[in-house]
């Protein structure tokens, strides 16, 4: 059994992932000095992960390669756990919780990969054997909201509002279709009200 405490934020991208992890971390450091945080992301930086982002960047059709897509982030999640996520849970003890905070994570591939055409029964079979977060946010916002807050950046290849607008939907079938603790979270709203959202759930964990 792995010990200490794993939080996934996940959703579109211009969600505010990123900001929501950050606040979260210093919100658990503030809470206690016996909380030891690790905030990591999918894809990692390791070998599959730069594979991932190349082809992020190179492609622009977001519909081809689902099945590559799919095996290059397996081949990544797996190294993630076994030399990052879980050594790092496990060296919780009595005077020490370690908690890791993870931007993206098997929801992502679920609803990524089911947007490109992929079998949603069969990402969820496949992602059942990876390590279940104690808690999994999907901040959720209208596509249209979230190309505009990443409007000033190179966009990627799914950033594109069709396909946005099929994955907002895949990841909000998620809590119907897995048996994870998932919240999803109005992330239309100003950065404050999100965030207070996700500290009233999180403070029910410790």
């Amino acid at each position: 059994m792995v010990k200490g405490f794993f939080i996934v934020m996940d959703g579109i991208d211009g969600s505010g992932k990123s900001e929501m992890v950050k606040l979260l971390h210093d919100y658990l450091l503030s809470k206690s000095k016996k909380y030891r945080i690790l905030t990591t992301r999918e894809p990692t930086n390791g070998m599959y992960g730069k594979e991932i982002r190349d082809i992020l960047a190179k492609e622009k059709d977001p519909n081809i390669n689902g099945q590559k897509m799919l095996e290059l982030f397996i081949k990544d999640r797996e190294e993630h756990l076994k030399n990052t996520v879980i050594p790092f849970l496990n060296k919780s003890n009595d005077h020490e919780a370690n908690i890791v905070i993870c931007d993206r994570y098997y929801y992502s591939t679920i609803a990524f990969q089911a947007t490109q055409g992929l079998d949603m029964k069969m990402l969820i079979e496949i992602n059942k054997e990876f390590l279940m977060p104690e808690i999994a946010f999907i901040l959720d916002v209208r596509p249209e909201v979230a190309l505009e807050r990443i409007k000033s950046r190179e966009k990627e290849k799914f950033e594109q509002l069709e396909f946005m607008n099929k994955l907002r939907e895949r990841f909000l079938e998620l809590p119907r279709l897995l048996k994870d603790n998932i919240k999803i979270i109005d992330a239309s709203r100003v950065l404050n009200e999100v965030f207070n959202d996700i500290k009233k759930e999180v403070d029910k964990l410790f």
